[in-house]
């Protein structure tokens, strides 16, 4: 009886398929998301949207270190991250031409000089990564948008639209290629003020190809970036660079976190008269994807061949605006142009730069005096005597104060009835006036009555011994039968107790009697009565 026979070569061949798909490698991609632009005045990450000019050219090295690109956090477990790739040393040697002063064409050709990081196993290839590759050839394209053209030297807005295309040239496994054709439309958008500050957004789209890396999708994406250049020293060319630049992931798998890679950076230039731009700076990652390093640091030398069109137009750039032309003020009184009402006579910046005028030769001028044709007199103030004319009154600054509840005059009212006196001295077609009296409401309608024909009548009898003739003055009051303001507050009664000069139109014949004496003559034609004793007031009155 001969013995069995186990299968052995289908059972190796099923056991060696297995072992191979169980350690299959994931496939990899370009982590180098941070791509530099090349032309002088780009800022770094972020494209400014100037092309250079017409059949000018750029080229030169830039050098970026990363720390930790690449890295993996395991969800479970004590384990820490895992650097797939801890740090890389990166060259892209970069050229650009200007066409037409509107176009802008360049090559970037990246190259890892060196690289290191933990072994791959963790993705199924034994070994760390290689340490020198060569990336994806990137050709660039930018184009102005008609109307948003700016010069170097020039402020204001500016725009393009840029194109980015790289070809699978790099090396996939060493994480610098991306295996096949890539492509980036974008926009740019900026602003120079005169200073020299240039405030720059991009943003666009990247084609990318899907790859599920550890557990993690990635694919398209759409770049933003947002930077500022600061002149420090613009005449030797130093200005300062902040940009915050990123990609946000357009496909993620279900439950999986968004990558969005993204990172501050900050940094000097120099742009030399050697026609050499130098710039150098540094920066942080947010964390927010695999494929950003927590700490980068870069430097870039662009050389543009002097005497070139962009070489001057740099050169007009450092040179600082010119001041603005000096203050025209052929009057010379320190006012300035459309402010200068009278830019050939100086005047005071109150009168907008026109010459005072004093109408009334009082040496109150017009804009500040509140009666501009009537001299204010040596008791007046603003301006303003303390009696005047006006209309068919004699106007008076400061009201006439008495004793309280008496009809004496005050003395610091006898100046303001003297200027009366002095007006219608002055004024001798004034036939006659007449001296109202009047009150506030406090008190009776009887008391209020009597207090203001007593207090018109004193007023009368001072303008009388001031010198006015009897026969120009007639006293009456009113009581509180013509208020001008509310009773109801202090300041109200203040303005109902005055005493007013009204002056009286002229007669054709004899003048008339005045009220007071018609109200003595009827008095005495119905005889002798005792005067009634005025009722006390309920509260004093001033």
């Amino acid at each position: 009886m001969k013995p069995s026979r186990t299968p052995l070569l289908p059972l190796l061949l099923a056991l060696a398929l297995s072992t191979a798909a169980h350690a299959a490698p994931d496939p990899r991609f370009n982590i180098q998301v941070f791509r530099p632009s090349g032309a002088p005045q780009d800022l770094v990450m972020v494209t400014q949207s100037r092309p250079l000019s017409h059949l000018s050219v750029s080229a030169g090295p830039y050098f970026s270190y990363s720390l930790n690109p690449l890295s993996l956090v395991p969800k479970d477990g004590d384990l820490g991250s895992i650097s797939l790739v801890g740090n890389r040393l990166q060259l892209d040697v970069m050229a650009t031409v200007g066409l037409f002063d509107w176009f802008e064409v360049g090559v970037d050709m990246p190259l890892v000089l060196l690289q290191g990081g933990q072994n791959l196993e963790v993705i199924g290839t034994e070994g760390p990564v290689e340490s020198f590759a060569l990336g994806d050839l990137r050709l660039m394209g930018k184009v102005a948008i008609p109307g948003f053209r700016r010069s170097a030297e020039g402020h204001g807005w500016g725009a393009a639209l840029t194109l980015n295309v790289s070809f699978p040239t790099g090396v996939q496994e060493a994480f610098a290629g991306d295996g096949e054709l890539t492509w980036a439309p974008g926009l740019v958008l900026d602003y120079r003020f005169e200073s020299g500050i240039l405030l720059a957004f991009n943003g666009g789209f990247w084609k990318r190809p899907d790859v599920i890396f550890s557990g993690v999708q990635l694919g398209d994406m759409a770049p933003f970036g947002l930077g500022t250049e600061v002149p420090l020293l613009r005449g030797s060319g130093i200005t300062a660079l902040g940009m915050v630049n990123g990609a946000f992931g357009l496909k993620k798998a279900p439950g999986q976190e968004r990558q969005i890679p993204a990172e501050l950076l900050i940094g000097l230039r120099w742009y030399s008269s050697l026609g050499v731009t130098f710039t150098f700076g540094g920066g942080l990652g947010c964390g927010c994807s695999l494929a950003s390093p927590n700490l980068s640091f870069f430097t870039s030398i662009l050389w543009v061949p002097a005497k070139t069109r962009e070489w001057e137009a740099i050169e007009r750039f450092k040179e600082p605006p010119e001041p603005p032309p000096p203050p025209v003020d052929p009057d010379n009184d320190g006012v300035i142009g459309e402010r200068d009402r009278c830019p050939n006579l100086a005047g005071p910046v109150e009168n907008s730069g026109c010459p005072d005028t004093d109408a009334d030769s009082d040496g109150v001028v017009d804009r500040i005096d509140k009666c501009p044709d009537v001299p204010q007199g040596k008791r007046g103030r603003d301006g303003c005597p303390l009696a005047r004319t006006s209309g068919n009154k004699i106007v008076i600054l400061e009201q006439v104060n008495f004793a309280t509840d008496q009809d004496v005059i005050l003395s610091e009212s006898y100046p303001v009835l003297e200027e009366v006196a002095r007006v219608m001295e002055e004024n001798p077609k004034m036939d006659r006036i007449l001296i109202e009296g009047h009150t506030d409401s406090r008190a009776s309608d009887q008391y209020n009555l009597e207090l203001s024909k007593r207090r018109a009548a004193s007023v009368k009898r001072f303008l009388i011994e001031t010198g006015v003739a009897a026969e120009r003055v007639c006293s009456q009051g009113f009581g509180r039968s013509m208020p001008l303001a509310d009773n109801a507050t202090e300041e109200g009664m203040a303005l109902n107790r005055r005493v007013e000069f009204t002056i009286q139109p002229p007669s054709d014949g004899p003048r008339p009697p005045c009220p007071d004496d018609v109200e003595a003559a009827s008095k005495k034609k119905g005889g002798k009565r005792p005067a009634p004793k005025s009722p006390a007031p309920p509260k004093k009155k001033p």
